[in-house]
């Protein structure tokens, strides 16, 4: 009952409803002067998204941090974000919605450690363009959102927006490479590996946090597996489990709906008392002291 109450306080039914029913792919056109602007509540979706802001200023919380994007910022949001629009006056932006599926059917796939690495740690997941690349990319966004109107029944239209859709990815992955904020990508045996290890990690965290336990999985020792996530993400393992564990206890934490003792059942670990200790050990404070400076109404 909790978690059914959890996922409908941090999750966008509509949103997701209509991402399905166009195909895993959406561009939106937003104003904070429409009525239905977007939702004051706190939501998580399990879609990608990129977001342009064309006008004004927009105030947000991503994973609980406070952001504030300006006008020509780009904002790129990975799957099972947390993130709460607060009151935002006289804003205009821009917005590209694609879930998994949409990337697999085309036959898209994201390096899943090089992600990790560009969008996980603090800025790095928006930056500021030039007059001239906010040209470039609104230009690139206003395309494909006009494809994405035009009529199904038209010509090879799949095609076309799909085409308008990796000109959009492929000028962004540019404009990282230009302002020296993005590796290039890469396949190659260590990339491979780590994106075998996250996938494996994002399934299994909540009930498995043991670097050995995926290094079995993976076939290789748990030595190697960290050398290997290092080098990757720059980070080992083990820090890459405990910052998913914690992202996930935050977020079960900072709603009402679960009290600490439920939030650590909820997350495998053997009473309330150990997870209290790692807890404090990743972050500094207390549950019950996170808890009550980041609550969330219901």
């Amino acid at each position: 009952m909790q978690q059914q109450l959890l996922d409908k306080t941090f999750s966008e039914k509509s949103h997701e409803e209509a991402l399905s029913l166009n195909g895993g792919l959406m561009a939106k056109i937003h104003h904070s002067s429409d009525p239905h602007y977007c939702s004051s509540e706190p939501f998580r979706i399990s879609s990608y998204a990129l977001i342009l802001i064309t006008k004004g200023k927009m105030n947000l919380r991503i994973n609980f941090v406070e952001h504030v994007l300006n006008q020509r910022d780009i904002l790129l949001i990975f799957p099972q974000a947390i993130y709460e629009i607060r009151e935002n006056s006289d804003v205009s932006f821009i917005s590209i919605h694609f879930n998994k599926s949409y990337l697999k059917t085309r036959g898209v796939f994201f390096n899943t450690g090089e992600a990790y690495r560009m969008f996980q740690d603090g800025p790095k997941h928006k930056f500021s363009l030039s007059k001239e690349d906010y040209t470039f990319i609104y230009y690139d966004m206003l395309a494909l959102h006009k494809k994405l109107n035009t009529s199904k029944d038209t010509p090879q239209i799949k095609n076309i927006v799909h085409n308008s859709f990796l000109e959009l990815l492929y000028d962004l992955f540019l404009l990282k490479n230009k302002q020296k904020d993005a590796v290039p990508l890469v396949h190659d045996s260590k990339t491979e590996l780590t994106n075998r290890f996250l996938s494996l990690v994002s399934e299994h965290f909540r009930k498995e946090k043991r670097v050995i336990y995926y290094a079995n999985c993976l076939r290789i020792t748990p030595r190697h597996l960290s050398q290997v996530v290092k080098q990757v993400t720059d980070r080992t393992a083990g820090e890459v489990i405990d910052e998913i564990v914690i992202r996930e206890a935050k977020l079960l934490l900072t709603s009402h709906v679960m009290n600490i003792s439920e939030v650590a059942m909820a997350l495998h670990f053997s009473n309330s008392s150990f997870f209290g200790k790692y807890f404090k050990k990743q972050t500094g404070i207390t549950p019950s002291e996170y808890k009550l400076s980041n609550n969330i109404a219901v």
